[in-house]
């Protein structure tokens, strides 16, 4: 029986700054955010999920608190292992002066760089051992993850055998599906996606 990891990036939070959030506090769901996670666990809600791991960062949670409404006997768990790439080299920067930071164009373009506290290796081990561990623990089950951009795609890349290079070309909208399927060793087999509308 296959195991089943569904990691969902969180819902929509409002950002008039147009800043880079990263690891930053107070960044919460708006309406449309609500409306998104209430979507994401519509579309789960037949799926026997058995737990809920999130990010400890407020809009990840909100994201899962929102979803667990679908699953009143999963238990809701915050991980450290879910928040988003250590960032602090260049969040609370400008989007549009974004690429004018060389750590991030190193954090981008070398997955091996030592400019940045976290570059792309370590966030992939790091979401790749929390994931085998929660494959290992849940086997033949199904469970959700909420957490952040770059740690699910840099997940899929990696699982997939693909450049951690394509981690700057690669979309992922809030409030996204993204399932990793398992066999019963716990061995990659393929994953779903799907796009929860606003």
């Amino acid at each position: 029986m296959n195991t089943v990891i569904h990691f969902i990036r969180h819902a929509a939070n409002p950002n008039p700054d147009g800043i880079i959030p990263g690891r930053m506090a107070g960044f919460h769901l708006d309406e449309t955010g609500k409306k998104q996670a209430k979507k994401a666990g519509e579309f789960l809600k037949d799926r026997p999920i058995k737990a809920i791991y999130t990010s400890p960062l407020e809009r990840t949670f909100e994201t899962a608190n929102i979803i667990s409404d679908f699953f009143p006997k999963a238990k809701i768990t915050h991980s450290y292992d879910l928040i988003e790439v250590e960032s602090s080299h260049w969040q609370a920067f400008k989007l549009e002066n974004l690429y004018l930071n060389d750590y991030y164009e190193a954090f981008l373009n070398n997955p091996e760089t030592r400019e940045v506290p976290e570059n792309l290796n370590g966030l992939t081990e790091r979401m790749k051992k929390f994931t085998f561990n929660l494959c290992t623990e849940h086997k033949g089950e199904e469970v959700i993850c909420v957490s952040h951009i770059y740690p699910i795609v840099a997940l899929r890349l990696s699982l997939e055998g693909k450049s951690l290079q394509l981690v700057n070309t690669t979309d992922l909208p809030t409030a996204s599906i993204t399932s990793f399927y398992f066999d019963e060793t716990c061995k990659f087999v393929k994953v779903e996606y799907h796009e929860t509308p606003r």
